[in-house]
């Protein structure tokens, strides 16, 4: 179904997950749709859970590791009386318990222990690498995988409703949080067992629910090959660095790798700066950092270790 024209794409596309596929399922239909190799998404979601998922094509995948995909905003609900062994609604129950005496304020006074910079363990089902693997891989065998707590980011939590048995929270974190995590740890907190009930992102950086694409919509865009309309430009990752315009030749430096020498209003001596860099079109051109050493450096990305990847398999709440 990809066109000549689709192979050329290099952008963002807003996408809204749908339940029970997996965040790669969503890849690979979008590689049949646009006939690209090179696509990759930011932040994996649960197959049960829905929402934004930003998904880069062609050159964007350069931009995945972006701190702009870092603050995600989630609706969660939280169901108390019963834990399972997948920390949400999809595993099997491991622990029962009674939530009568839990109430409102019980909920708020759990609620705090979970912001800011906090220490986390990751469901036994998630994409953590352990052993040389994933850790669902690991739990699906039987293996028995008891990952070690982290440091996790959670800007703000609120309880939104409380409906016994079930509580809704917004949850706005940093990538790498596991609301499925959360669930399970307030269920601790106030002393009953509790899982993730179902999950809806509503926020990834500068992406928004009320914006995002089925993938029926993003089907009929390829087939009227209408991707000018649905795709965002490489440079919604990066919005937030400055930008500088290249001549000529300086583009040809960029596209081989070279360094030039800084003489612009960004020279900063103290420090290294990041910068967009464009032609005088306006087209995005990539990347550089001007170093201490005076020159601007070419960047493969907007992080340069983080390649061209296929599939960005971020462990994700």
């Amino acid at each position: 179904m990809g066109s000549a024209m689709a192979r050329d794409l290099n952008g963002y596309l807003n996408v809204f997950k749908p339940p029970g596929i997996t965040s790669h399922d969503v890849i690979r239909r979008l590689r049949r749709l646009t006939g690209l190799r090179r696509i990759g998404h930011a932040g994996t979601l649960d197959p049960a859970a829905v929402g934004v998922l930003p998904v880069a094509l062609g050159r964007a995948t350069r931009t995945l590791a972006s701190r702009a995909w870092d603050a995600k905003l989630y609706l969660a609900g939280v169901r108390l009386g019963a834990a399972t062994d997948t920390d949400d609604a999809d595993g099997a129950v491991v622990a029962t318990g009674t939530f009568d005496a839990v109430d409102e304020p019980s909920i708020q006074r759990g609620l705090t222990q979970f912001v800011g910079d906090i220490r986390q363990r990751p469901p036994a089902y998630s994409a953590v690498h352990t052993g040389g693997g994933r850790a669902y891989m690991r739990a699906r065998r039987g293996q028995a995988t008891d990952l070690p707590a982290r440091m996790v980011r959670v800007d703000a939590i609120a309880l939104v409703a409380w409906a016994r048995p079930v509580l809704t929270l917004l949850v706005q974190c940093r990538s790498g949080t596991y609301v499925r995590s959360i669930a399970r740890d307030l269920g601790s907190a106030v002393g009953c067992p509790a899982h993730l009930d179902g999950l809806v992102r509503l926020r990834v950086g500068p992406f928004r629910v009320e914006d995002a694409l089925g993938l029926e919509t993003l089907a009929l865009a390829a087939e009227l090959e209408a991707w000018d309309s649905v795709l965002w430009p490489a440079d919604v990752a990066a919005w937030e660095l400055p930008a500088i315009i290249a001549p000529e030749s300086r583009a040809l430096d960029l596209g081989h790798g070279r360094p030039w020498r800084a003489c612009d209003a960004l020279d900063n001596p103290r420090g290294q700066v990041d910068a967009r860099v464009y032609d005088a079109e306006g087209a995005l051109l990539g990347f550089a950092r001007r170093s201490r050493d005076g020159l601007w450096h070419p960047l493969r990305g907007i992080n340069p270790s983080g390649g061209d990847s296929d599939d960005k398999a971020d462990p994700d709440a």
